[in-house]
């Protein structure tokens, strides 16, 4: 005879248990007296009800969509056209309820749509603006590759300074990846001072020299055009500040997409302006 365990004595006890509960509640008798009171027609037996059930969802019948209006002309609609004349000096004449009419309709004709520099300011900024292919050509600031003994190029720095393979997840080219786990920029930024002055610069700048965080000043500004001018601009931020003292390279990239695209100072082949003076690229 096969001798029970402790465990098997257990189970038996809260079988016997949960047996006198049921009783007490005479739930065994309720299950039955409500399967006789059931019509036959939704009657189930109780003892074979799946535990999860499949549900189904009615795909959503699809709806004839409202035909959207015709579009309908000034003219079909029955609005008069504004009465206005060029003369031959190009002038425009006309009431000033007409021209304001006029200015409305052109704005509403260009809302939302991307425009080139060209198509959007006009002739006096177009013949003032300097136009860049969006790239910057140069490297680090002579006085201070002469202070700091810089390389001479980026390709040389990288190398005499550790080499390696840049990835995003090693971005020091040390072999050693960094997993899942989050590198901090302003960091590893720090670290590529010999190595990758563009990446150094971008975040920081010269050491112990102090970063301004307060609006560009005029002087910054012509400087900033000066260097674009001469060197091209529009990508290398951190080597195009080494230029710009005191400033940062994501400083600079901001304050072209800010001001200086919006001013019509400069005009980047990979960049359009809406009617609202929005720069995208």
């Amino acid at each position: 005879m096969t001798e029970i365990n402790d465990y098997e004595i257990e189970r038996q006890k809260n079988i016997e248990r949960n047996r006198e509960l049921l009783a007490q509640f005479n739930l065994v008798e309720a299950r039955s007296a409500l399967q006789q009171a059931a019509p036959a027609s939704v009657k189930k037996d109780t003892e074979n009800i799946p535990v999860k059930t499949e549900k189904r969802i009615r795909k959503p019948t699809k709806k004839q969509a409202d035909p959207l209006p015709a579009r309908k002309s000034s003219r079909l609609r029955g609005i008069e056209p504004p009465k206005i004349q060029i003369n031959a000096g190009e002038s425009v004449q006309g009431s000033e309820e007409d021209i304001e009419a006029l200015i409305t309709t052109e704005d509403e004709l260009l809302e939302g749509k991307l425009l080139e520099a060209d198509e959007y300011f006009d002739g006096k900024v177009r013949q003032n603006a300097y136009r860049t292919d969006g790239h910057y050509t140069s490297w680090i600031n002579p006085e201070l590759m002469a202070k700091h003994g810089f390389e001479n190029n980026a390709a040389d720095a990288w190398e005499k300074n550790g080499g390696g393979t840049f990835s995003y997840k090693d971005p020091l080219g040390t072999g050693k990846k960094k997993g899942g786990s989050r590198v901090n920029a302003k960091v590893v930024a720090k670290l590529m001072f010999k190595k990758n002055p563009n990446a150094y610069f971008y975040r920081h700048t010269e050491p112990d020299v102090e970063q301004w965080v307060t609006e560009w000043t005029e002087e910054e500004k012509n400087l900033f055009l000066e260097t674009a001018k001469k060197y091209g601009c529009g990508d290398k931020w951190g080597l195009f500040s080494t230029y710009i003292p005191h400033r940062v390279g994501y400083q600079c990239s901001n304050f072209y997409r800010s001001v200086i695209l919006p001013e019509g100072l400069i005009f980047d082949k990979n960049y359009k302006v809406c009617s609202v003076r929005a720069f995208e690229r």
